[in-house]
């Protein structure tokens, strides 16, 4: 065996583990007590513009209910199952052929990535939310697209898709400002006005025309009718509350969570925290001038800042990670360097995958579930 095909199955054999085992987090069903309903909310795959007009969150289930994909499975949580295991699938073959195509084989490197707790893993235990979809578009933008009106599309969507893909922005244009400069294309500035009137257009359009004035009762007759086995089994089932509601209502109420819960159980955030730290460190090896460096860490942080509108900490901390992670893959394309002193510290971190998503004291939900299981 050649020593590329060695590398090509090293990769692939790595990120089908993973695939595997972020598999077997999402079918946790199987042994939890509240079987399907571990699943979460499954709204957002159902919801339609062509039910309330033009509303946020609701391109995906549109794009499904449109094309009458959600409807192949009478069970809403069976099709929610068998549409995020695709997705996964989707996201570490987009990751595994780019590592394949851009040979980026230090085994280290590519382990830290494939097995993070913050992505491929972490998407297997993040359901009833739509944030594996963001990550997929984000690691589009990021790693394949040179087209700025592909890139610009891409960004319009993501924010279509979820309000979340705003704070992942930074990172998208910061890779194709990377992307243009390591070409020498001097112009590079001038390529981010399209994406940036695409995304603001974006952004605007939701913030103002994004929720829906329809009364709770008809909002939630019209969903009754599309998942009527998920009714009720979840306190935001329907989805109006995300919908319905104002950025100001959603700000005023994690304010209030926010420096409540950290003054009391900061210390759960300390190993999350810990391993975005040092994805930070190994991209700053990569930084050659000052600039980059800040650009780097804004990059980096920047979904952290959705702690100030939703208080899923978890959430935001891997999807941060998920910024850095994409970065180091796009520097070690184009730098041919992978190897470096932090990749064996960052597959240590892999050992607490997946990280959890929503409560501050369950930072490790699936090692607490077993030490809780052990323990009764």
């Amino acid at each position: 065996m050649t020593q590329g095909r060695g590398s090509v199955v090293l990769i692939s054999g790595i990120f089908i583990a993973s695939c595997m085992l972020a598999f077997f987090v999402l079918n946790r069903w199987l042994v939890t007590d509240i079987g399907l309903l571990s699943y979460g909310r499954v709204w957002q795959l159902y919801v339609s513009y062509t039910d309330f007009g033009f509303v946020r969150r609701a391109l995906v289930g549109t794009i499904l209910t449109e094309s009458g994909a959600n409807s192949l499975l009478s069970n809403e949580y069976h099709f929610a199952l068998a549409a995020h295991h695709l997705a996964i699938l989707a996201l570490a073959t987009i990751i595994a052929v780019y590592c394949i195509a851009k040979k980026i084989t230090d085994p280290l490197f590519v382990a830290s990535v494939a097995f993070s707790p913050a992505m491929i893993i972490h998407s297997g235990y993040n359901t009833g939310s739509l944030d594996v979809f963001i990550v997929i578009l984000a690691a589009i933008n990021i790693l394949l697209v040179r087209n700025v009106v592909i890139f610009s599309f891409i960004l319009l969507s993501g924010v279509l898709i979820h309000e979340l893909f705003i704070f992942t922005a930074p990172a998208q244009f910061f890779a194709l400002i990377l992307r243009r400069t390591k070409e020498k294309d001097f112009n590079a500035l001038n390529a981010l006005v399209i994406p940036a009137v695409a995304f603001f257009g974006a952004v605007v359009s939701v913030t103002l025309f994004g929720t829906t004035d329809l009364p709770r009762e008809i909002f939630e007759q019209i969903m009754r009718e599309k998942i009527p086995i998920a009714e009720g089994q979840h306190g935001l089932w329907s989805g109006y509350f995300e919908i319905a509601s104002s950025a100001e209502q959603n700000a005023i109420g994690s304010l209030q969570n926010l420096f409540t819960e950290l003054r009391t159980g900061f210390i759960w955030l300390l190993i999350p925290l810990s391993y975005l730290s040092f994805l930070i460190a190994r991209l700053l090896t990569y930084s050659e001038r000052a600039i980059y460096s800040a650009a780097i860490i804004f990059s980096v942080a920047a979904p952290l800042l959705a702690a100030l509108v939703a208080t899923d900490y978890y959430r935001w901390v891997a999807m941060s990670a998920n910024m850095g992670i994409l970065i180091a893959l796009l520097y070690a394309a184009q730098t041919g360097r992978s190897a470096s002193r932090w990749n064996f510290p960052l597959f240590v971190f892999c050992v607490f995958a997946p990280f959890g998503s929503a409560a501050i004291d369950r930072p490790f939900p699936m090692h607490q579930f077993v030490l809780e299981s052990f323990m009764n």
